[in-house]
């Protein structure tokens, strides 16, 4: 059966929903296809910043974030090599969601637009036919005018015209958590080069992960030994219980680590038998297969060992696809490379394509791809220049000097937290000149 749309998206994650949405609202027909089917997990940390929150409450006006946001936190607390560095106390919330709730919350938001959907198709690279606007999905031949890679990292459409990749892997887990003690918010640094630990509170768990900008075999390894050390001392926090979970939780471990490791090497030779672009294709495949065996195993409810790609903010060239396609979110490798945040840019990206569309075809014209790069150069110059004080931050004497100057000096870290994270009214490309100019002359006026 043969099928029409304005607009074809690839992938039903934030990214690809907030393109619909958007599209929707200006009046073009579209259609989603998702691999899986709503409501669906999804391996995220979960972190929505102000700024996300501000932009859903734009372009989403009727969604409730009290329906999405499973908990808040305004003290976050950061460690280096294992101890506690300082404890700071912001003056904006940090909100925590659960993918499962909140992508379908979206893509439902999406449905009743008048947005189509199409769910648990797998599409393959020759089902897309980019010379002739078609994609083969099941029966279905759906011709398109605008095509959108809304599909993660290691997505199709990449894989379609075999677009290099820069992305490596993070782990994470469940934790238990005691909703009547007191939530914990906490960053590690010092687990691994180009990279940190997170511990992130739920509504009836922590999620607990980490990743870094390391081979999957070396991440494997640091991210055991960190989680090893996390449930130990939440063990000695919580009692008895706890203990027990960090007992199966370690034994779990131990029968899954052979089987992911084996995964990660295999993913290794596949990619350096394949040459650096297919680099992302071997890695993605190591964690969905890495991901399926963690999930299998048996052992403490909660306690599975889940793995996912995350963009490293390199930019990822789009000039292989025709100029009537383009790639959003992680897909486009939009992200925070210091923090790891996906979801604002995904939504972000989605805002912007959808407006570029927009601009294109009601100049009839097709060539979409030139006027996306143009409105989404702010968003890569300042990844660019995150990827460029990540660099810095994370050289080794650099990081325990920084490290020990907030033990004592607290007032950096609470700026780049809530005006730089949290609300994202100073970009990377000015924060340091923007507060020693400003912020710090300011306050030292006070003092005075």
């Amino acid at each position: 059966m043969s099928k029409e749309f304005d607009v074809l998206i690839i992938g039903g994650g934030p990214a690809g929903a907030m393109t619909g949405i958007e599209l929707r609202k200006k009046g073009y027909s579209t259609c989603i296809i998702e691999k899986e089917t709503f409501p669906r997990p999804k391996v995220c940390a979960g972190l929505l910043t102000q700024k996300s929150i501000d932009l859903l409450a734009m372009h989403c006006p009727g969604l409730k974030s009290s329906e999405f946001v499973t908990e808040h936190a305004q003290t976050v607390d950061f460690y280096f090599n294992g101890k506690i560095v300082n404890r700071f106390a912001t003056q904006v919330n940090y909100y925590f969601t659960d993918r499962t709730i909140f992508d379908n919350l979206l893509i439902q938001y999406y449905l009743k637009l008048g947005g189509k959907l199409l769910q648990q198709v797998a599409l393959k690279t020759a089902d897309i036919d980019l010379k002739k606007n078609t994609v083969t999905a099941g029966v279905d031949r759906i011709c398109y005018k605008y095509l959108v890679g809304a599909d993660g990292c290691n997505g199709v459409v990449c894989r379609t015209k075999k677009i290099k990749r820069h992305d490596f892997l993070c782990l994470e887990r469940a934790l238990p958590r005691d909703p009547l003690k007191e939530k914990e918010f906490r960053i590690y640094f010092g687990l691994a080069k180009m990279g940190y630990g997170w511990f992130f509170p739920k509504k009836e768990h922590y999620c607990v992960g980490m990743g870094a900008e390391e081979p999957g075999p070396k991440i494997l390894d640091k991210s055991r030994q960190f989680f090893r050390e996390v449930l130990s001392r939440q063990g000695s926090r919580q009692g008895a219980g706890a203990e027990e979970f960090s007992r199966q939780g370690s034994r779990q471990g131990s029968r899954q680590g052979a089987g992911a490791e084996e995964f990660s090497r295999q993913g290794s030779r596949q990619g350096s038998r394949q040459g650096a672009g297919a680099e992302g294709v071997a890695a993605g495949e190591f964690s969905r297969q890495g991901s399926r065996q963690a999930e299998g195993s048996a052992g403490a409810e909660g306690a599975a060992l889940k793995g996912a790609m995350l963009p490293s903010g390199r930019r990822v060239n789009m000039g292989k696809l025709p100029k009537n396609a383009l790639l959003v979110g992680d897909a486009a490798g939009f992200v925070d490379p210091v923090t790891g945040e996906g979801i604002y840019y995904a939504m972000r990206s989605g805002v912007l394509a959808a407006d570029a569309i927009n601009a294109s075809a009601k100049r009839k014209k097709r060539n979409v791809l030139g006027r996306y790069n143009k409105s989404v150069r702010p968003l890569r110059q300042n990844i660019r220049a995150a990827r460029f004080w990540k660099r810095i931050l994370y050289y080794p004497p650099i990081l325990k000097a920084f490290m020990k100057q907030l033990e004592t000096h607290a007032g950096f870290a609470r700026f780049y937290l809530e005006r730089v994270i949290s609300t994202g009214e100073v970009s990377y490309r000015n924060f340091v000149p923007f507060y020693f100019g400003r912020v710090r002359r300011k306050s030292g006026k006070h003092s005075q």
